[in-house]
């Protein structure tokens, strides 16, 4: 059975029923109507893939007008035009009107069905292409949305960032980083930790953390790895230790804690943004305080 339904317009039954017939013996899916009134308002209730119509009904519209019709009520219904009356003109005209092509009675069904084949795939190709052209667009708007969203996350990250400027204590620089960074994927738990004097671990920041994770319960800076994923010693199932660093200069350690599983990931590149700009701090705060220290030293006349 051929699914795409069709739909026969003629005003002579002895024509019309005996091709409804032959079509449907052949697998077509096929519908009739009398004239050019009741196709338009079978047509307002079904959606035809192919109308094949008379070109001349006495008593009512003509199959031209049916087919300016159809290209207005339902412009995907393609429309072939059979008549015993066929001329150049009158071939040109349907064609105008909209048809799809053109078949002089008398016919044989297999030669209607040869342009009903075509029809049909043509039909289809349309529809494909339209689902694609959709498909696309919906695409489109979805990517747009994402650029715009980074864009004001870029915003966001950049304002921070210059807040930061100045800065020479870790703390209060790296705390409305984290907030963000918590607010901006949900996090259960954060904590940052930073190198102590003796090559260890300094924890500078925590929220919501388990109490049994410590400083203490991370591996030792040179064997940290990137990135490095803990579900087994913070306490939490979904887990991630992403080293913070500038050039091969390790700054220190932040930690996100996720009560279930997420679909966070350090690659992300929004989070991966979030630690240039929170790298780019540190770095300009060190800067800073190392450039406070050497302008204290040369006041003092210890250069």
């Amino acid at each position: 059975m051929i699914p795409d339904p069709i739909l026969i317009v003629d005003d002579e039954p002895d024509l019309r029923i005996p091709l409804r017939r032959s079509l449907e013996a052949d697998g077509y899916t096929v519908d009739e109507a009398d004239g050019a009134d009741s196709a338009l308002a079978m047509l307002a209730l079904k959606r035809y893939a192919v109308i094949v119509t008379d070109l001349f009904m006495p008593g009512g519209p003509s199959g031209l007008e049916l087919i300016a019709s159809v290209k207005i009520k339902a412009p995907d219904t393609l429309c072939i035009v059979v008549t015993g009356f066929a001329s150049l003109d009158v071939s040109i005209n349907a064609l105008k009107c909209g048809a799809y092509d053109f078949l002089q009675k008398p016919f044989k069904v297999v030669e209607l069905e040869a342009v009903l084949d075509r029809a049909l795939e043509y039909a289809r190709l349309q529809q494909q292409l339209r689902a694609h052209q959709e498909n696309l667009e919906a695409l489109v708007l979805e990517r747009t949305g994402e650029l715009q969203a980074f864009h004001q996350e870029v915003l966001n990250l950049n304002e921070l960032l210059l807040e930061a400027q100045g800065q020479l204590d870790e703390q209060p620089l790296l705390e409305p980083f984290l907030v963000y960074l918590k607010t901006r994927w949900v996090l259960d738990a954060y904590a940052f930790f930073t190198t102590d004097e003796n090559g260890g671990w300094s924890r500078l920041l925590a929220s919501g953390f388990r109490p049994w994770f410590q400083a203490a319960d991370l591996p030792a800076p040179p064997k940290l790895q990137e990135p490095m994923e803990w579900t087994w010693k913070a306490g939490y199932p979904d887990g991630h230790l992403v080293p913070i660093q500038w050039g091969e200069h390790l700054l220190g350690v932040v930690y996100l804690g996720f009560d279930k599983r997420n679909a966070f990931h350090p690659q992300d590149p929004c989070f991966l943004f979030w630690k240039a700009q929170v790298e780019a701090a540190l770095h300009g705060l060190r800067c800073a305080r190392t450039h406070a220290v050497f302008e204290v030293a040369k006041a003092l006349g210890w250069e």
